[in-house]
């Protein structure tokens, strides 16, 4: 037995050993680039948009950033004009509101920047380059934003939603596949859109606990959206869509569709065109950071409130507190004068 004992350590410590050894391996081994995820590896076949409607789902709604990781630096272009009525006979005497505007968006590597201009002389202008974001309005300089109160990429998903939003009113867009052909220098599958209503709307999940709203129902403004998305109903769609072959990312598309929301006081009917182009695929893109201002210093009166009008508790209106908050940001170290010591008697 006491010969045994020293065998069946030796047996337990080289399994074990093994074991950390392993544990070693995987804890140090290379990890793969953060820029790359494992949805930007999965296969689509660009030609399985009409029999798939999972397929089209995932590919019409494919974020930004899998993308620019599908297709590299690139560029693209969008346009999007819409144009909504009231109906004349109404007791309002109707109304009409359009807008048109167009998005451009250069993508090199993780880097990108983006401008978006529209027909009411407004727009905006970001840069995401090398971790810092900058951004500017239409006819303004650029600042340099904080990353943790900005979202580059969420705006720029918006910046470039034309199709996935085109597709959502359509209630799913119903697709005929007409071959492949050559877009920019690339193999891009053609489709045309034949109708609507292709997919079901997605099922809510029942874990999530019920939206509690203030007084009970949402405002004015949230609620005319919830009925947009909600009841709309599309009429009249058409035009075509280019997926890019090699990597199944949507590549183009040029999209006419009318829409309508029923409402106690008559339709809403709204006018959507839109349009995507796709170039440059694979060419030397480069983003710079832009020569940016640096950002003005919030006075107290808007960084701290209270303490400007005086009221903390103790505080005389129109006074200033005594007491001091404590300061986070270096805009803050200069503090306001200390008060002159009473004076004795």
């Amino acid at each position: 037995m006491r010969r045994l004992f020293p065998v069946l350590l030796c047996i337990a410590f080289a399994c074990r050993r093994g074991g950390d050894e392993a544990a070693k391996a995987r804890i140090f081994s290379p990890e793969p680039p953060a820029n790359v995820s494992p949805e930007s590896k999965e296969t689509l076949d660009a030609s399985a948009l009409e029999r798939d409607g999972k397929v089209a789902a995932r590919v019409l709604h494919m974020p930004q950033w899998e993308v620019a990781q599908r297709l590299g630096p690139h560029n693209a272009q969008q346009r999007v004009q819409f144009a909504w009525f009231h109906g004349p006979g109404l007791p309002d005497g109707g109304a009409e509101v359009s807008l048109a505007e167009e998005t451009t968006l250069h993508q090199a590597g993780d880097d990108f920047s983006l401008r978006l201009v529209n027909d009411h002389n407004q727009g905006f202008e970001l840069v995401w380059s090398g971790g810092q974001v900058f951004v500017k309005g239409l006819y303004g300089s650029f600042h340099e934003r904080r990353t943790d109160r900005t979202d580059p990429e969420g705006v720029r998903d918006q910046a470039m939603g034309g199709l996935a939003a085109f597709d959502r009113l359509a209630r799913g867009l119903k697709l005929r596949f007409a071959g492949e052909v050559t877009n920019d220098g690339r193999k891009v599958a053609r489709y045309t859109v034949t109708g609507f209503g292709a997919r079901t709307a997605k099922v809510s999940n029942g874990d999530l606990p019920k939206i509690a709203y203030p007084e009970g129902h949402p405002d004015q403004d949230t609620a005319r959206r919830l009925e947009l998305w909600e009841k709309e109903e599309p009429e009249t769609v058409s035009g075509t869509i280019l997926i890019d072959s090699a990597t199944g990312a949507p590549f183009a598309c040029d999209l006419t569709g009318h829409f309508s929301v029923p409402g106690k006081s008559g339709p809403a009917e709204l006018d959507l065109h839109t349009v995507l182009a796709t170039s440059s695929v694979g060419k030397n893109v480069t983003i710079a950071a832009p020569k940016a201002e640096p950002e003005p210093s919030a006075p107290h009166a808007v960084k701290d409130p209270l303490r400007f009008l005086g009221k903390e508790p103790g505080a005389a209106a129109g006074k200033p507190s005594a007491a001091e908050p404590e300061e986070d940001d270096k805009d803050d170290e200069e503090e306001a004068p200390a008060p002159a010591p009473a004076q004795k008697p």
